[in-house]
């Protein structure tokens, strides 16, 4: 038996039975095969593990993800340990596609993003210098940011009031 998988987003080191394999290609995988992701190397926060087929995980609100946060969807509602077995659904035939490179991004360690301004700015919780600052800062995302949130390092507001209101938090 064997499956297809690639490996995508930020550039990482990956083994299959310890021999290195490609990043943004179909890669043919036989039953009993380990393989081996590092972390991402210089640039980028994630990388995908796609497998033709997918996993054998219940459906959940009409996905198979994790959401580790709630504690649901994917295989037990949490992270993966050591030990975890999981399973793939069959596919029909084998890709062996190697993405085109005009899809693939180019990764930096700088990145200019779109910006939302939101209900709760200038004057509610920020002064309107706080919210020039923040539109003129270079940020730095913090470690401990995930998918669900990104935590920026920068400079702290002044704040436009002294309390964080209904929340009791800025």
């Amino acid at each position: 038996q064997h499956t297809v998988i690639a490996i995508t987003g930020a550039p990482i080191n990956a083994t299959l039975n310890d021999q290195p394999i490609p990043l943004w290609q179909a890669i043919d995988v036989k039953a009993g095969s380990i393989l081996k992701m590092g972390t991402a190397n210089t640039t980028g926060a994630r990388c995908y593990l796609a497998i033709q087929g997918g996993l054998d995980v219940p459906l959940y609100l009409g996905s198979r993800s994790t959401f580790t946060l709630g504690q649901f969807g994917g295989h037990a509602g949490r992270t993966l340990r050591v030990g975890d077995v999981l399973h793939i659904n069959p596919c029909q035939g084998l890709s062996t596609r190697v993405a085109d490179t005009k899809i693939i991004p180019q990764f930096s360690h700088d990145w200019q993003i779109g910006v939302l301004y939101g209900p709760h700015g200038a004057p509610y919780f920020f002064t309107n210098d706080d919210i020039k600052h923040f539109f003129a800062t270079e940020w730095e995302v913090h470690y401990n940011s995930s998918r669900t949130g990104v935590r920026l390092l920068g400079p702290k507001p002044t704040w436009a009031r002294t309390d964080g209101g209904e929340a009791g938090l800025h």
